[in-house]
């Protein structure tokens, strides 16, 4: 690895891994990678390393492999996601999954076939037509029933994060927003039954425009549970805490709806699960400081507060 592209990730790694493994672990991390890529460079036979930054906290690389042709490998940060990250890739295999070619879930890395021309659908600037996009990528997917076996739930999700907010202490305000979530889901989930392999993290960033025309879904957490969950986080993405974004969440939620076949106030409950429950995990992350904490809670239960306004 050239000194230019060590630069890069140490620059890169300041805004994103940083955040999750705080800076002793980060350290750590891109001392390993260097001799993760020169292992695996080889044995993939991989040429044309060119570093890709992005606000992911993954370190992801362009390449060229004699084995697969155009390739990104990706260096995950360790933890349970990467193994449900793969099983899923496996588990769809290409289908309307962006395709997994090879990996080690020792050393935390996949080989990705590359998505061309690969922009994300922000690249599509009327909301509209993104939500038009989003529903039929979401009705043209075959859900793969799953039980939950090697995945976790949203449930699971949900009670995990309540114990830890909880252990903290100094929590009860955004425990009532998390209280909330528990109690939707479980009125949801007397409707929606199905188990089925869900991306959990499916939004605009993680769909890639194809050759074909239409989106390949990258990066998926990997979760078992009902898709009527599958869309709220690409409509957390669309959430400025605004009135008129208010406005333009709720133009693309109805013209979802009738696409995907669920009814609207179903849709809006999922996004509000799905706003407590990713509000909540930010307090896993590291703050530099007392002051960088406390505006991240204050941002965190104003989106809260603005998502719950759709219920």
């Amino acid at each position: 690895m050239d000194h230019q592209m060590l630069a890069q990730i140490r620059e890169s790694a300041i805004n994103g891994i940083t955040k999750y493994l705080g800076n002793e672990k980060t350290n750590e991390f891109i001392l390993k990678a260097e001799a993760r890529l020169e292992k695996y460079a080889k044995l993939w036979q991989l040429s044309q390393l060119c570093f890709m930054p992005t606000e992911t906290v993954n370190l992801l690389f362009e390449c060229e492999s004699a084995l697969y042709g155009a390739c990104v490998l990706k260096l995950c940060i360790p933890g349970p996601e990467v193994a449900t990250e793969i099983n899923c890739l496996r588990a769809y295999d290409g289908h309307g999954y962006v395709k997994l070619w090879d990996y080690t879930l020792e050393d935390d890395l996949l080989l990705l076939e590359r998505v061309t021309p690969g922009q994300q659908m922000w690249a599509v600037n009327d909301y509209k037509e993104r939500a038009w996009l989003m529903a039929h990528r979401i009705k043209d997917l075959h859900f793969i029933h799953c039980e939950q076996g090697k995945y976790p739930t949203y449930h699971i999700w949900l009670t995990d994060i309540h114990k830890k907010l909880t252990a903290m202490g100094n929590m009860d305000d955004m425990l009532i927003y998390l209280n909330k979530a528990l109690h939707i889901y479980d009125e949801l989930k007397q409707k929606y039954k199905r188990s089925c392999l869900l991306h959990g993290d499916m939004h605009q960033e993680n769909m890639l425009l194809n050759s074909h025309g239409s989106y390949t879904i990258i990066d998926p957490k990997g979760v078992v549970d009902d898709p009527v969950m599958e869309t709220a986080r690409f409509l957390m993405n669309e959430v400025s805490c605004d009135i008129e974004k208010m406005r333009a969440i709720q133009e693309m939620v109805s013209i979802m709806s009738p696409i995907i076949g669920i009814p609207e106030a179903d849709i809006f409950k999922s996004m509000y699960i799905d706003a407590a429950l990713g509000q909540s995990w930010t307090f896993d992350e590291h703050f530099p400081n007392q002051q960088a904490y406390e505006q991240s809670k204050k941002e965190a239960l104003g989106i809260c507060e603005f998502v719950h306004g759709f219920l």
